[in-house]
C-alpha cells in the first residue's frame, strides 16, 4: 500500500499535538478522517505507531524513531514544492467574499499577495453570502468565501474557519453593567444587516425561537453604516469579530455578554464543481487562511482584554 504526502503529514502532526481533535481543525478534517488516516498509514508501515491505552494517544517508541526519521523529508519536500509554486505564480482571478471579509481580511492580504507575486492581478467581488454563492455558480468569479452555511447544492464546499460574532454597543456603561440575558436585550433596537447576509442568518438561526422576538428596528446593507447608527443611545448589533477590532481598540463599540449564548459562525470556501484549481487559486487560499487564523487569535486577546477593563 503506498504511503501519501498527506498521511505523513497527518502523522507527524499527531506526534506533535497528541490530540485527533486537534490535527483534525488544523487540517479542516473530521477526526474519522483523520484517524482512518493515521490507521491506515499504520498499516503500510507495517507496525503499530501509538499507544492508544485508558484513551490517550501517545508515540510508541516506533513512532518516535520514524517521526525523527520522517520529519525533516516532509520539511524538505514542502520547501522545494513551495520554491517551485512561487517561481510559476501568475495570472488574473477575481475572487467572490462576502462582505466582513472583503472588506476587513481580503484587501491587506491581497495587496501582499501581489506584492510578492508581481505577475499576478487580483480583484474582489462583493456582496453578501448568497450574491457570491450566485457569482459561483454562474462563473462570475473563479473562488468564493463566504460566512455562514452554503445555500447551493450545486457548488462545493469546504470549512476554512470559524470567527466570532459578536453583541456590540456604544454605551460602555451598559456594556460593562453585568451580563445580560437574551430576554433582556430583545427589546432594544436592533440594527442588523439585510437578509441574506451570513451574519445575520448566523444570529438568528442560533437564537432560534428567540430570533422571531428581536425587535430588528432598521436594517442596512453596510456594516460601517450600522456601526455609525451604534452612536445612538439604545441600540445593538451582532457583528463579525473582523469588522469592529479597531472600534474596540478606540473604545468606540463595547461587546455585551450574554448568558448562555457564544455566537459564532463557519467560513467557507465554495467553488464550483468544473472549476479546476490552479497554482494561482492554491496559493492565495493559503494566504487567506493564514491571516485569518492570524486575526482571530489577535481578535481572543484583544476581546479578552476588554471584557476585563470593563468589570
Amino acid at each position: 500500500m503506498e504511503i501519501t504526502l498527506r498521511q505523513a503529514q497527518l502523522f507527524l502532526a499527531l506526534v506533535r499535538t497528541g490530540k485527533v481533535q486537534t490535527v483534525a481543525k488544523e487540517f479542516f478534517l473530521t477526526q474519522s478522517a483523520v484517524s482512518t488516516a493515521i490507521k491506515r498509514f499504520e498499516e503500510s508501515i507495517g507496525a503499530p505507531l501509538f499507544d492508544r491505552a485508558h484513551k490517550k494517544i501517545t508515540t510508541n517508541s516506533n513512532g518516535k524513531v520514524l517521526s525523527e526519521e520522517l520529519a525533516p523529508l516532509v520539511a524538505q519536500f514542502q520547501n522545494v514544492t513551495s520554491m517551485f509554486r512561487k517561481d510559476c505564480i501568475s495570472g488574473s482571478m477575481v475572487i467572490g467574499a462576502s462582505q466582513t471579509l472583503a472588506d476587513y481580511l481580503l484587501p491587506q492580504v491581497l495587496y501582499g499577495f501581489q506584492v510578492r507575486h508581481s505577475g499576478t492581478q487580483l480583484s474582489i467581488l462583493s456582496g453578501n453570502s448568497n450574491e457570491v454563492v450566485h457569482a459561483v455558480e454562474h462563473g462570475d468569479v473563479s473562488v468564493g468565501f463566504i460566512e455562514g452555511e452554503v445555500p447551493s447544492r450545486i457548488v462545493e464546499s469546504s470549512l476554512i474557519g470559524t470567527e466570532e460574532l459578536v453583541i456590540v454597543t456604544s454605551d460602555r456603561a451598559f456594556a460593562g453593567a453585568q451580563s445580560y440575558t437574551i430576554d433582556e436585550l430583545l427589546e432594544y433596537r436592533w440594527i442588523l444587516r439585510e437578509k441574506g447576509s451570513g451574519t445575520r442568518d448566523a444570529l438568528l438561526y442560533q437564537l432560534r425561537e428567540k430570533g422571531q422576538l428581536l425587535n430588528v428596528f432598521m436594517e442596512l446593507d453596510h456594516i460601517e453604516s450600522i456601526k455609525h447608527v451604534l452612536k445612538n443611545p439604545g441600540t445593538l448589533s451582532c457583528l463579525s469579530e473582523h469588522s469592529i477590532v479597531q472600534e474596540m481598540a478606540r473604545g468606540l463599540l463595547y461587546p455585551v455578554q450574554v448568558k448562555g449564548y457564544s455566537f459564532t459562525r463557519n467560513l467557507y470556501k465554495v467553488i464550483h464543481p468544473r472549476q479546476k484549481p490552479t497554482l494561482l487559486m492554491d496559493a492565495v487560499f493559503e494566504d487567506i487562511v493564514d491571516a485569518l487564523h492570524t486575526v482571530t487569535k489577535s481578535f481572543s486577546d484583544k476581546d479578552s482584554r476588554n471584557f476585563e477593563s470593563l468589570s
